[in-house]
């Protein structure tokens, strides 16, 4: 029954009913024709079909475009075509399926289109994040897998696009036995990283959702604060003990030997000083660690001779010539800092020179770069060192660094110093030759943002 209440039949009984009236209707005009004309009854017959049968092939061939737009208003809803012209048929209720398919269709394509945004939405979504993201079907497939997983793990899926990786795969099917999130600290690649993998399950069907997270970087920090924090007390334990030694053998010298009292001060100064030039360093090293002070253009010219006066003076009482040549040189970034930076490199090229030797400090402009170099003709640097110099706390004689008053910080300080300004420094040595550093950073027009 339709919704009006009126009974539903099919198309092939109402063609056939049709077909039933117009061959009445043919009867009845043949009959008038034969009668009212006087006709011969085969042309009254053959004049009543003809018009039966036009009229019914009218309406055959109507209900036949009928069909053909059904059909195109289905491949519209199916995506196969284009939203088709309505074209009325005279039919009611074939007009009302045909808008009833097209109203369909556009509410099909309108979703469909909905749906693709949001999911190159979440692509983005999921490329742009730091961790791995992997989705397993239930039969072992990877459904996806973002560029940051497959750089973290490598190849994800076999040639079929199974997962290929056994660590996950077992990982995978334990989430699924128990329904609990599982993880693991694998170590892969080349160099080595430190990845933690969880797995969970996300429906019944056992979909499973894997995430990766690269803590190498994070260990390393760590490993690097324990490291500092462990040479930090030694470095500090070795003054403070030289002082208490050294005063409590001054206490029994001035009971006992008057005489000796002076050395034992001394003693004392020396590794006051060495424990305040440590405690300044690492200071100096948790200012350049904190945020960056806002940025200044300046002269690097000026701040070089500021710098290297008091050295100049130190080198003439050792006897070492000591010679500067600067170019008027403009830079961004912090002054203080950067005068930090050349106050360590001279200290370190003033400390390992020998009496006699020379020191160069030359500053000038290239390829769009500030470049200073110092160099010495002291004692250099085995090459095999080179690569840790510039770590903390490293030292290449640890006996003759503690015997000049060096802290192991002043190289750190330096590199830290080029890194904040967008530089870098290097260093080229020869043992018993001497040493030659290259502090670069770029020029203030070539560096408008730092």
């Amino acid at each position: 029954m339709r919704p009006d209440g009126r009974p539903q039949h099919s198309l092939i009984r109402r063609l056939i009913v049709t077909l039933g009236v117009f061959v009445g209707i043919s009867a009845v005009l043949g009959g008038v024709l034969y009668a009212a004309l006087g006709l011969p009854p085969w042309l009254a017959g053959l004049i009543s079909g003809t018009l039966g049968l036009g009229a019914y092939g009218i309406v055959l061939f109507r209900l036949r475009n009928a069909l053909v737009g059904l059909g195109h208003a289905a491949d519209y809803l199916l995506g196969r075509d284009s939203e088709p012209e309505p074209v009325p048929t005279g039919i009611e209720e074939v007009d009302r399926l045909a808008d009833s398919l097209r109203e369909a269709g556009r509410h099909f394509r309108n979703t469909k289109d909905a749906l693709w945004r949001e999911r190159a939405l979440l692509e983005v979504v999921l490329e742009a994040l730091p961790g791995g993201v992997l989705l397993v079907e239930a039969d072992d497939q990877v459904a996806y897998s973002n560029s940051a997983c497959r750089q973290m793990l490598g190849t994800v899926g076999d040639p079929s696009g199974r997962l290929a990786l056994r660590q996950i795969r077992r990982l995978v099917t334990r989430a699924r036995d128990s329904d609990q999130i599982y993880e693991e600290i694998l170590q892969r690649g080349y160099p080595e990283r430190t990845l933690a993998v969880r797995a969970f399950t996300i429906d019944a069907d056992g979909r499973a959702l894997v995430i990766v997270l690269d803590l190498t970087e994070s260990r390393r920090v760590e490993t690097m604060r324990r490291d500092f924090v462990t040479d930090a007390s030694h470095e500090l334990k070795t003054p403070v003990a030289s002082v208490l030694a050294s005063a409590e053998a001054l206490q029994m010298a001035l009971e006992h030997d008057p005489t000796s009292s002076r050395m034992f001060a001394d003693r004392i100064l020396s590794a006051a000083l060495r424990l305040s030039r440590l405690i300044s360093d690492l200071l100096d090293l948790s200012r350049l660690e904190a945020h960056a002070p806002a940025p200044d253009d300046f002269d690097l010219e000026e701040v070089v001779i500021s710098e290297v006066k008091p050295f100049v003076t130190s080198a003439r009482r050792k006897d070492i010539a000591f010679s500067v040549q600067t170019t008027a040189t403009a830079v961004k970034g912090s002054s203080a800092e950067l005068g930090l930076a050349i106050r360590n490199l001279c200290d370190n090229a003033l400390r390992y020179t020998e009496e006699g030797g020379r020191i160069a400090v030359t500053l000038d402009r290239r390829n769009g770069e500030a470049a200073l170099t110092v160099t010495d003709t002291g004692v250099g640097i085995p090459g095999r060192d080179l690569v840790r110099i510039f770590e903390r706390f490293y030292r290449v004689d640890v006996a003759r660094s503690r015997g000049t008053g060096g802290t192991g910080l002043g190289l750190a300080i330096v590199k830290h110093v080029a890194e904040r300004h967008g530089g870098r420094v290097m260093v080229e040595s020869l043992l018993g030759e001497g040493s030659t550093f290259v502090l670069q950073i770029p020029l203030a027009e070539t560096n408008p943002t730092l």
